[in-house]
């Protein structure tokens, strides 16, 4: 299948999850204006093409660990009067998310081929509260990303492993629904993200990375990113479910989440799927 063709295909993908969002708001959804901080742990499966290191496609199991925080800002807020902690936050219109993760997977070609692949993200979003009543809420906003990592093909010689170094800026939303089940309050939740823009490196077609790092030749070696050249999405939808003391929640989620990119002419394809299970624990902050 040709590269063109799988990008039509992940664009129409990605413009039908963004266009579908408009209609989750329905569900009537809420979210606390306390501070989360939340621990998740995923496994699934993952999809590898990278045209610099093999003309065959790789396929196996992948494992998912993040970190990340979400808490309401002070942005145009008069300040706190009663001095309660946490009614200070009430009507706050902007939210920020950190997220820090990590994921790892060994996949194998149909030649039995193997391939070993780690990434490292961290990732910034600031939101604005777009809609919201007593009963559902709707956010969106944007994000800057760092990732890097790379593959290694053990049966390679002479260009065993490629690196990835990524700077993205893109548009992020989100939308909160909350429901009652045997008389607890269950939050049903999903986030969209998809890069507009950025950096990356990427070495020339059959340039060696020994050229690179040993010899200096630094030429064109850092591209420009655009929708024309890399699609990057990640999407989300989790289940909360309180635990004791209603200050904890514990997470069941599932996570899509894909790059195609074809840049100096070398067309890397990763597209990953996990579940995942997680702790998630609220507080008030000043």
């Amino acid at each position: 299948m040709s590269i063109k063709t799988n990008n039509r295909k992940a664009l129409i993908h990605i413009f039908l999850l963004i266009a579908g969002i408009g209609f989750i708001p329905l569900l009537h959804a809420q979210t606390a204006d306390w501070k989360s901080v939340d621990w998740q742990l995923g496994v699934g499966s993952t999809y590898l093409y990278d045209e610099y290191l093999s003309p065959l496609s790789h396929d196996g199991y992948a494992l998912r660990f993040s970190n990340g925080s979400f808490k309401p800002l002070k942005w145009g807020q008069s300040g706190n009067q009663s001095g309660n902690l946490i009614s200070s936050f009430d009507k706050a219109d902007w939210y920020n998310q950190l997220r820090l993760s990590a994921s790892a997977a060994q996949c194998e070609s149909a030649a039995g081929a193997s391939l070993s692949y780690v990434n490292f993200d961290i990732r910034n979003s600031v939101f604005r509260k777009i809609v919201s009543t007593p009963q559902w809420v709707l956010l969106g906003g944007a994000f800057a990303s760092i990732s890097g990592g790379g593959r290694y093909c053990f049966q390679n010689g002479n260009n065993p492993g490629s690196a990835d170094a990524l700077l993205d800026l893109g548009i992020t939303t989100m939308t909160d629904y909350n429901f009652s089940f045997h008389g607890q309050s269950i939050k049903l939740r999903y986030q969209v993200s998809l890069a507009l823009g950025g950096l990356a490196f990427s070495p020339e077609y059959a340039e060696s990375y020994y050229e690179i790092f040993y010899l200096n030749n630094h030429h064109n070696i850092v591209k420009a990113t655009s929708l024309f050249n890399k699609q990057d999405w990640k999407q989300q939808i989790s289940l909360d479910i309180p635990l004791s003391g209603r200050k904890s929640s514990f997470r069941l989620s599932y996570l899509n989440e894909g790059r195609i990119s074809l840049l100096n002419s070398i067309r890397i394809r990763e597209l990953s799927d996990y579940f995942s299970i997680g702790y998630i624990h609220y507080f008030s902050i000043l």
